[in-house]
């Protein structure tokens, strides 16, 4: 008996499904690992008997919802280091019940977005969501968690509870292994304090369903440890730019850059106090204005021409003298390739040619 006829009288599968399995990528440990190699038939074949059909038909499941992540988040596109991809090979076969399998996570400078996969989820709890039914994280043992939601493509604009329900059963969710992709958004201050308080550099990250007031549901625990940090910093002396319209004058000071968030540092007067519970509003609201004007139109321009605009701010601390001003946004940019920080007329950094041929590292540390 040959090898295909073998699996398909052990688990009830095609032969087009063992092909379909030999097209599959694996990237092992991380994405840093670029090089992406093919499976081949006898892997296929081996995972199949190892894991039975209805465990495959999970793990293909994982694998090709690493896929979109990694191309929806733009990771290779903009070579993105602060990025874990996780071995679903390694944890299906830890346990063949696993009802929480970490996929991916990616550092943002603030927060760890955390992608993974839960099973099972009906789809009646879909037909439910998001009016009655939500998704958190925690960690397991300690009273730290946040929020989590279904994981759809980074483009999408969606308006409505029915529009929403529709894009999770077409993007996020699989019917046939009624697995549902989530991602969590879990400060990495909130890690740390976990990390601390247990003691360990690795923690028991679990998930939890909640249907309406009573049931709940809990996945996991797996687990996680914090993913790498990549940033870029620019020092900007600092800059002085004045914006007509509101006849005032606020101080851009640096900007910390990573492939997924900026934190754009400024000072202007009494930044402090209106930064502080019970100020006064009226008199601050010229400089939020200001303030949001300064992410959202200063542009970073790349080598090919094109510009990106960080946004408007969703946070904005005053720490140790300055303003933080925090931005972020959904797919990785190539931070390593910024040639030019620009607001208005006003020229806030450039990469000069000497330091084309300076290693990278070596113009960080310069700024």
């Amino acid at each position: 008996m040959d090898e295909l006829t073998l699996l398909r009288a052990m688990n009830g599968i095609h032969e087009e499904d063992v092909v379909m399995a030999g097209k599959l990528y694996f990237n092992e440990n991380t994405v840093r690992k670029t090089s992406k190699r093919i499976f081949t038939l006898a892997l296929a074949a081996a995972l199949l008997l190892a894991l039975g059909a209805a465990a495959y038909a999970v793990w293909s499941v994982h694998i090709s919802r690493q896929q979109d992540l990694r191309t929806d988040l733009k990771i290779e596109e903009n070579n993105a280091s602060s990025y874990m991809e996780y071995d679903v090979t390694q944890q299906e076969k830890a346990g063949s019940a696993a009802s929480l399998i970490l996929l991916s996570a990616v550092n943002d400078g603030t927060e760890q977005r955390i992608y993974v996969d839960v099973s099972p989820v009906e789809k009646e709890n879909i037909a439910r969501f998001p009016a009655d039914v939500r998704f958190a994280w925690s960690i397991a043992g300690t009273e730290i968690g946040g929020f989590a939601g279904p994981q759809l493509p980074v483009s999408l604009s969606l308006s409505g509870d029915e529009a929403i329900r529709n894009a999770v059963l077409d993007y996020a969710y699989d019917e046939e292994t009624q697995t549902l992709t989530l991602q969590c958004y879990a400060d990495v201050k909130f890690i740390e304090k976990a990390m601390a308080d247990l003691g360990t550099d690795s923690v028991p990250l679990q998930v939890h369903m909640i249907v309406g007031e009573n049931d709940s549901h809990t996945f996991g625990p797996v687990p996680f440890k914090l993913t790498d940090e990549q940033t870029r910093s620019f020092d900007f002396g600092p800059a002085q730019y004045h914006d007509k319209e509101l006849d005032k004058t606020i101080e851009i000071v640096g900007l910390e850059l990573t492939p997924f968030s900026a934190v754009w540092k400024v000072r202007y007067e009494d930044a402090a106090s209106f930064h502080t519970p019970g100020a006064d509003q009226a008199a601050y609201r010229p400089w939020s204005i200001l303030e949001d004007r300064v992410c959202i139109d200063a542009k970073l321009i790349f080598s090919d021409g094109s510009a990106f605009s960080t946004g408007g701010a969703l946070t904005c601390p005053f720490e140790n003298g300055v303003v933080n001003l925090h931005c972020g946004w959904g797919s990785a940019i190539n931070i390593d390739d910024v040639q030019r920080i620009e607001l208005g007329d006003l020229v806030l950094w450039e990469l000069k040619a000497a330091d084309e041929e300076m290693p990278r590292q070596a113009q960080d540390q310069q700024q």
